[in-house]
């Protein structure tokens, strides 16, 4: 596995575990939900005696994956766990299984190593593995589009020779894809590629049988990218399934895009079982890709698995004596070099979809009536495949028709390509469609934002200033209920925590809880305040304060948190006579902070304390009260603040206009608020916040 887990900005595909940056909501390869890593409460612990569990590498449908080190061995490794609900259920855990026996079964330094399976004393399925430091081949080509040949070829022939090691002891990966290639640099500067991801691989039986006994509903599905066209049809494969993925994986590395892509997932499965990819002059003619290199990968993608190459280790042959041939240089192992000038995606995209008709019309002439015969399978397998997409509804968080995630997928794909290309009538008409289908799905929403915000967009550009009005305010709607929902399942974490058995341990359990998440209900809590929903606010705030109170936490600093913001939802709603005894129970808590005298944090509270309660005073016009709290801020503030760090300083500047204000309200106080002026002038100049969100 990729060594990403320091950053956590980076989100995951709960389907095949690639990452991508946070404005990313669903994979471009399979369509899956692409989420924040979660906190995992293994994190930190000791697994199967063994391993010490450092952090989250990945997470998917069946399992998660944790960086962890040997205890003993002083090892890096990757440790995978089937999810625990997934124990009982036979079928993901012979799956798992059968991944474990398939990766261990494997020896060789292109294909990840596993050191060492089983399962806990609870029954939990685990196997250890390299934990791989390095990028993907899909991260490169994310980033760069294509590679240059000779670089290209050196990552092919080590594919080649990680793919033959397995098939001659029997394996079939069925989901190679680029984003299951992890390159990694060596010290030498040269690149060593490693296979991973054996989650849907098949042993084959010696006997030369298909073995059936863990045949499911979608155990057809590799990425539809890089499925065969037997794959697509469901029938049964080898290694020669494998040779065609390998096919579509090389010609998108050169070529910039897949060599089949439709404009929905069950169309560019049809695509595999029908077309034939167009060649790399018309996908990508900059490339100047060499026609004995072409003849190579167009080999590993025939339609019929008896005209490709037979073997990995055939096409490892082929495709160095063409490069060769070619006059291609530099075909030792090397490290990752300057990457290639990226190409007009659009471009390329146009390419593609004006070669595919002329590619189809070819295939028919050389096919005639035989066509028919592919048609009625083709239709035949897609009817099965959606048959199975419909059966299942998605992980919980993300329910829905399977096949509708594919579909709103590439609604919204090429909804922003025509924006791009300023067709807005088939933009308006693709989200339009995509809004409908986002509704279908119980995922907080995510999907009818993400296109409510694009038919924002294609509405402004047409004119369509009404129906662009009026997706604002859905917009407001959505993100309202959204808060709501928050709003619930806060609430919901809170009764739970004040139902505790009483015990020692469930006690301290909920204390610790309730400080985890205290920042979370605040946050939900601001939520609602910006959206004028005062009652709700309250109602969350009151239940969190008594929540604490039930825990035994009253004069934690989090509750002051809580009063400080009850009190402002209070003012909001005009009910001032409730807000001084929040304020006053808030200061008393923040004098009573343990490490007051030692944490600058816990001064800066303090005295944010005191002038929200001198604020307050001097707003009701109870002037003596205010002066008294204002001028204990002050005290506090001049003695134990640094006017030239940042935050002390902005905290000195409300002091001072604090009690300016103060003094414009009293007759005779012009004076006074010339000094407090002068002195918010000797301040260091206020930083500027441009919040560009």
């Amino acid at each position: 596995m990729v060594d990403e887990v320091d950053n956590q900005k980076q989100k995951v595909c709960l389907t095949c575990n690639k990452r991508f940056g946070p404005e990313v909501d669903h994979c471009p390869d399979d369509g899956g939900p692409v989420v924040l890593p979660s906190k995992d409460s293994l994190v930190g612990q000791v697994f199967a005696d063994n391993y010490q569990i450092i952090g989250i590498l990945g997470e998917g449908g069946m399992s998660v994956v944790y960086k962890a080190r040997h205890r003993y061995m002083d090892r890096i490794v990757a440790v995978k766990l089937l999810l625990e609900h997934l124990v009982a259920d036979k079928v993901a855990l012979a799956r798992f299984e059968r991944e474990s026996r398939a990766a261990s079964s494997l020896s060789l330094q292109n294909i990840v190593t596993v050191h060492d399976f089983g399962r806990t004393k609870q029954g939990q399925a685990y196997f250890v593995m390299d934990c791989l430091e390095g990028q993907t081949l899909g991260d490169i080509l994310e980033r760069d589009l294509r590679l240059p040949l000779s670089q290209a070829v050196n990552i092919f022939k080590q594919t080649c020779d990680g793919l033959d090691h397995a098939h001659k002891k029997g394996v079939i990966h069925r989901d190679l894809k680029p984003s299951n290639l992890v390159l990694i640099e060596q010290d030498d500067g040269s690149t060593l590629v490693k296979i991973v991801d054996f989650g849907i691989a098949k042993m084959l039986p010696k006997d030369g049988k298909q073995n059936q006994n863990i045949t499911v509903t979608g155990e057809i599905f590799g990425s539809p990218l890089y499925m065969s066209p037997e794959q697509c049809n469901g029938r049964s494969m080898d290694q020669r399934s494998d040779i065609y993925s390998l096919g579509c994986l090389m010609y998108e590395t050169l070529a910039g895009v897949p060599p089949l892509m439709g404009d929905s997932f069950v169309n560019t499965v049809v695509k595999h079982i029908n077309d034939a990819p167009p060649p790399f002059s018309k996908t990508c003619p900059e490339a100047q890709i060499p026609s004995q290199v072409e003849a190579c990968i167009m080999k590993c993608l025939a339609k019929d698995p008896d005209e490709r190459y037979q073997s990995a280790a055939e096409v490892r042959q082929s495709l160095l004596d063409a490069a060769l041939e070619a006059g291609v240089k530099g075909l030792r192992p090397g490290a990752v070099t300057e990457p290639s000038r990226r190409a007009d995606l659009a471009k390329t995209f146009d390419r593609v979809k004006l070669s595919g008709d002329h590619q189809r019309q070819q295939l028919a002439k050389k096919k005639g009536n035989g066509v028919l015969y592919v048609g009625v399978a083709a239709l035949l397998a897609t009817i099965g495949i959606v048959a199975t997409l419909l059966l299942w509804q998605g992980p919980d968080g993300d329910k829905g028709p399977n096949y509708l995630r594919y579909m709103w997928q590439w609604d919204q794909f090429w909804a922003q390509e025509a924006l791009k290309k300023q067709n807005y009538d088939e933009a308006k008409k693709l989200l339009l469609d995509a809004r409908k289908l986002a509704l279908e799905f119980q995922d907080g929403h995510k999907r009818l934002l993400d296109t409510l915000y694009l038919l924002v967009d294609a509405y402004g550009k047409c004119g369509m200033y009404a129906q662009q009005e009026s997706t604002n305010q859905e917009i407001v709607a959505v993100n309202t209920e959204i808060v709501k929902d928050e709003l619930n399942a806060t609430l919901q974490m809170l009764r739970n925590l004040q139902k505790g058995s009483g015990s020692t341990v469930t006690a301290t359990m909920n204390q610790l809880e309730a400080e985890a998440n205290a920042e979370n209900v605040m946050l939900v809590a601001r939520k609602l305040l910006a959206r004028s929903l005062f009652a709700d606010a309250e109602r969350l705030l009151v239940r969190a304060i008594d929540t604490f109170d039930h825990l035994k936490l009253t004069n934690h600093q989090k509750s002051a948190d809580f009063k400080i913001l009850l009190a402002d939802c209070l003012v909001l709603q005009q009910r001032m006579s409730e807000v001084r005894p929040l304020l006053l129970q808030a200061l008393q808590i923040r004098e009573q902070a343990p490490d007051l005298k030692k944490s600058q944090d816990a001064s800066r509270k303090l005295i944010k304390a005191y002038l929200k309660l001198g604020q307050f005073d001097r707003d009701q016009s109870e002037y003596p009260e205010a002066k008294s709290e204002l001028q204990k801020a002050q005290s506090l503030a001049e003695s134990r603040l640094n006017p030239q760090v940042p935050d002390d300083a902005d905290i000195l500047r409300e002091t001072y206009n604090s009690f300016a204000e103060y003094y414009r309200q009293q007759k005779d106080g012009a004076a006074e608020v010339k000094v407090y002026m002068d002195k918010v002038s000797k301040l260091p100049s206020k930083r500027v916040n441009l919040d560009l969100n």
